[in-house]
This record gives C-alpha cells, sequence and structure tokens, in this order.
C-alpha cells in the first residue's frame, strides 16, 4: 500500500426526480433491451418505468377519446350529406 493516490474530496447527490418543470417533457421515451433501462430520446435522462407506463396509457386515452369525436363528427357529416342529397334530388 505504499502508492496510495489521493482523489479530491466530490460532493455526490442524488436528484431522483424523472420531470422538472420547463424543462424536457420526456414525451419521446427510448427502451433499452438489455437491462430494461428507461429514457428520454430526447435529452436523455433516465426515467421510471412506471411513469412512462402511466404516461403512454394517458397518451393513450386521449387518442381512444380523439378517435371517438372524429367518428362522432364523421357520423354527423353523413347524415348531413344525406340530407343535402335528399333536397337536391327532389329539385
Amino acid at each position: 500500500m505504499g502508492r496510495v493516490i489521493p482523489f479530491e474530496r466530490i460532493r455526490a447527490s442524488r436528484d431522483d426526480r424523472t420531470y422538472r418543470p420547463r424543462d424536457c417533457s420526456h414525451r419521446r421515451i427510448k427502451l433499452e433491451s438489455r437491462g430494461g433501462i428507461v429514457s428520454c430520446a430526447e435529452c436523455g435522462a433516465a426515467l421510471s418505468p412506471f411513469w412512462a407506463l402511466a404516461m403512454l396509457s394517458e397518451q393513450y386515452t386521449v387518442a381512444l377519446k380523439h378517435i371517438e369525436r372524429l367518428g362522432e363528427r364523421i357520423a354527423l357529416a353523413d347524415a348531413r350529406i344525406l340530407e343535402l342529397s335528399t333536397t337536391l334530388d327532389e329539385r
């Protein structure tokens, strides 16, 4: 043990937050199959797998509601087209 190399003292702190207001929203996730690591494709931050799953679930729910609203609008448009074509046929 005659050759001990001294290292500088460094302060290490751990910040486990996965989201900081006004920073990246982590909407593009990247999955590493080795090790099961989930990270943000934009900023590279490590993300909680549960947080990523919850975020994807919320986005999926929003997308389904949007699809439902679009279906309702198509049904209304079809009804209006039928009504207008009937009016034109009567002339």
